[in-house]
């Protein structure tokens, strides 16, 4: 992903700079409607680029190496490996259920046709990274749409045989006083484990080389 958006850049900026070059050299020669075409590619091909570049991003980002790109979600990658691990993402990994789109199966949102608000939580997440301004155990402040774990739950024989099921569809279909979570555990590890300083914070590593270590794991699947 960051290797096409070199590309992309690369190719933009030598084809502005042509684009410039023989304007300004034939300028005089040029017909009106050639340098209206010019002009008009000198505007038109960053324009493309960004929309191009900027669906490159949302699909490249739901695959999980990406996610666990920035070191405050090493965390989350270790869990997801860790045969040992009980929380509710570790068990979708680990038994193949979710591998190359574990996060964004859970967290689809901030996808390319997910909503405003989520692409905004994700620009403000983002932001934060880039100019060090969050602080560790980071939160998720929204609200989770356990719909996103209905779409692949509800309408199967081995959910609907649960009959807890039924009293919760209900419920999360009305007053939503109750989650997934009640039943089947944490999603990922408690925010006391990722805190700088407890003793379960060295063993989910947060350092670049894990980070990079992960991200290549990760591409096995």
């Amino acid at each position: 992903m960051e290797g096409v958006l070199k590309i992309i850049a690369v190719l933009v900026l030598i084809a502005e700079v042509i684009l410039f070059y023989r304007l300004r050299k034939n300028r005089r020669r040029m017909t009106q409607t050639v340098r209206i075409t010019v002009l008009f590619a000198i505007i038109l091909i960053p324009l493309a680029s960004i929309v191009f570049a900027n669906y490159h991003v949302f699909v490249g980002m739901k695959e999980t190496k990406s996610c666990v790109g920035c070191h405050v979600m090493a965390p989350m990658g270790n869990d997801l490996m860790d045969p040992n691990s009980s929380t509710l993402a570790a068990r979708h990994f680990q038994k193949g259920y979710i591998q190359k789109e574990a996060c964004y199966s859970c967290h689809e949102d901030y996808g390319f046709t997910g909503t405003l608000k989520g692409k905004m939580d994700g620009y403000r997440h983002l932001m934060k990274y880039v100019t060090g301004t969050y602080h560790e155990p980071i939160k998720y402040r929204g609200e989770f749409n356990y719909q996103n774990c209905l779409n692949c739950h509800e309408g199967t024989k081995k959910f609907h045989a649960v009959q807890e099921h039924v009293p919760v569809l209900e419920n999360l279909a009305t007053r939503k006083t109750i989650s997934c979570l009640n039943c089947h555990g944490r999603a990922h590890p408690e925010a006391v484990r990722r805190t700088p300083g407890h003793p379960d914070y060295e063993k989910l590593d947060t350092s670049p080389e894990q980070v990079e270590r992960i991200r290549e794991k990760l591409k096995e699947y």
